[in-house]
């Protein structure tokens, strides 16, 4: 099976590409946490709350994960890879605590993938805080996790373009990866 996450600030498309390479590729979603999070507890979170989101979008993945591999469904996609729990850590809260978590967890994908801004904004009303915070995670995403994982040897795409050209590119990415393999 293989294993993509998804990396972005707010409102870049992860969820919809996500979407739309388990749609592609016959893959499966496990979905953002921190959206449960935030419906469940009327609030955003707080930093002491950082380690139980990363934590818990840690399980919801294996979840996802184990339930592909019984159906034999061979692709699980993360949106987002509970690094992003990092990012968001370091954004709001200048916390790096998670960061090493984060990347000892991102070692278990096969691909990341980092969405970059789109032109839509899509407030909720709830937990998107706007362009700067956005704006602020695509920094953290790009100027310190993808070179921290491509150091440490991780495959690493950006992708950027219309929801086709994102799905195109990440389909042409894992498409040398032999999914009935993994």
């Amino acid at each position: 099976m293989i294993r993509i996450g998804l990396l972005g600030g707010e409102c870049t498309g992860k969820t919809t590409l996500a979407e739309d390479v388990a749609q592609s590729l016959n893959g499966l979603v496990a979905p953002e946490y921190l959206r449960d999070f935030v419906r469940d507890f009327g609030r955003l979170p707080q930093l002491d709350d950082q380690e139980g989101i990363f934590l818990t979008q840690q399980v919801t993945v294996h979840t996802v994960s184990r339930a592909a591999a019984h159906s034999q469904v061979p692709l699980v996609i993360a949106d987002p890879l509970p690094l992003m729990t990092a990012v968001y850590s370091l954004v709001y809260f200048d916390s790096k605590e998670l960061i090493t978590p984060g990347l000892s967890d991102a070692a278990s994908y096969d691909l990341i993938v980092c969405c970059t801004r789109t032109d839509e904004w899509t407030p909720d009303g709830l937990q998107r805080d706007g362009l700067m915070r956005q704006e602020q995670a695509q920094a953290v995403i790009h100027d310190t996790v993808v070179p921290l994982l491509t150091a440490r040897g991780h495959a690493v795409i950006v992708v950027s373009g219309d929801r086709s050209e994102r799905t195109a590119a990440v389909n042409a990415a894992i498409g040398d990866l032999d999914i009935t393999s993994h």
